[in-house]
């Protein structure tokens, strides 16, 4: 099992690399298009199509990421109110249902994707996309936020803090 688990750690670490290359790239091709309408030449009518695109990718790249580190917000102003017994409780519920909540959104997300893939439905832009290429990564992104979530909801972390600010682990 622990090879697994450092497997699936290094596939989020390289899923946010791939993230903050597609960043810069974004970017650059930004970057590129603003300087060459300023200096009266005609950018290329892609850019915006791949920025749009790449928006898309890098969030759903970097959404387990985020949850394992703590990147995101958290709101623990009710939570921090309730005696240990029942913060632990709630925390469990939360990871829960966000658990099903992110299964509920990768499944649709995945047949969507298959289904335009036995279409060949292309999303028509100043570029053409193969249509199930936009719906899997918020297929593939959702269940990897499900499987961060179920690490949680397992007793691996937790994304709240204790009342001296401090990270809970194993629980609270």
């Amino acid at each position: 099992m622990t090879t697994l688990a450092t497997l699936y750690s290094r596939l989020i670490a390289a899923l946010v690399a791939i993230a903050a290359v597609l960043l810069v790239a974004m970017v650059v091709a930004i970057a590129g298009d603003v300087v060459l309408r300023g200096l009266g030449f005609q950018p290329p009518a892609f850019t915006a199509a791949l920025a749009e695109y790449g928006l898309l990718y890098i969030t759903m790249l970097c959404a387990p990421w985020l949850v394992r580190e703590r990147g995101h917000i958290v709101v623990e102003s009710l939570i921090r109110l309730l005696p240990p017994g029942l913060r632990r409780v709630l925390e469990k519920l939360v990871y829960l249902l966000v658990f099903l909540l992110c299964l509920g959104l990768a499944w649709p997300a995945a047949m969507l994707a298959l289904e335009s893939l036995v279409r060949g439905d292309i999303d028509i832009r100043a570029i053409d996309m193969p249509r199930w290429a936009l719906f899997a990564p918020l297929a593939g992104g959702f269940l990897l936020l499900a499987g961060e979530f179920l690490r949680l909801l397992l007793g691996h972390g937790s994304l709240y803090t204790d009342d001296r600010g401090e990270t809970l682990r194993d629980g609270l």
